[in-house]
């Protein structure tokens, strides 16, 4: 079954969730039907609003099957699915089936590993078999919607979200009283000037010279784990918090 593909993926790991996706739905003959992937990551439990504008200009005029799946560092998704459905029914589609699925989190590192290494082959086991799961569905003739609402986060452990909650509430009253954009650090000493980085900025925070626009930032990492000298580093505050709260492996999951 042929597909057309929309991701948004600074750092990757969407992409390859959705190439497994898709691999699956290949084993599956779905005659003229072309459903339409998106896959987000999330942002603070929602769909970010980069994506929005990435996919602002697309539409359906049929109410074409899509298959809604969002990426995330094994935190939470929260709502990032329910964003992403409100968001491709206004433009047309027709939610068929909607996935979660863990990636390497933007902030892990060596020192802070969260979802390290992730998607893995289990992962992409499990994507795959999503995607043919998906394809029989559409080529039995069941269109019918789902509410990505319904799908939802695997629990954490209750201590581990309460200390999380309370870093989060500690730090925004710190951003309150001293407000401040942390922005990943450039070595101009370790910089071959290859430009890698400058490419793969989703946002276009990354001007030419290697200053990074704070406002423009989104703290993808983007840059960050593109560049092989290791020029640029980024220390997340929740980078710690989230490592020590969210090791626990939590498993894909989807509704069709």
């Amino acid at each position: 079954m042929e597909s057309e593909i929309l991701y948004f993926s600074p750092t990757g790991g969407g992409r390859k969730v959705t190439e497994a996706i898709r691999r699956g739905m290949e084993t599956i003959d779905g005659g003229n039907i072309v459903p339409c992937i998106f896959v987000i990551p999330v942002y603070g439990g929602h769909m970010p609003e980069l994506a929005k504008r990435k996919f602002n200009d697309v539409v359906s005029q049929d109410h074409r099957p899509a298959v809604l799946v969002a990426v995330y560092g094994n935190r939470a998704f929260e709502n990032a699915l329910t964003d992403l459905d409100a968001f491709v029914r206004e433009r047309g589609f027709n939610p068929v089936a909607a996935g979660a699925f863990v990636c390497e989190h933007s902030y892990s590192s060596a020192e802070t590993p969260i979802a390290a290494g992730r998607p893995d082959a289990d992962d992409m086991k499990a994507a795959e078999e999503f995607g043919r799961q998906v394809g029989e569905k559409l080529a039995s003739g069941d269109f019918s919607s789902v509410d990505a609402g319904v799908l939802k986060d695997e629990p954490s452990p209750e201590e581990s979200v309460k200390r999380f909650s309370a870093f989060v509430s500690e730090f925004r009253a710190s951003q309150e009283a001293k407000p401040h954009k942390l922005v990943p650090k450039y070595d101009r000493e370790l910089c071959t000037g290859c430009g890698i980085c400058v490419s793969v900025c989703p946002a276009g925070a990354l001007r030419d010279d290697y200053s990074i626009d704070a406002s423009l930032c989104i703290n993808c990492c983007a840059c960050v784990k593109s560049c092989h000298a290791g020029a640029l580093d980024f220390k997340s505050p929740f980078a710690v918090p989230l490592s020590e709260n969210f090791s626990l492996r939590k498993s894909p999951r989807w509704i069709l």
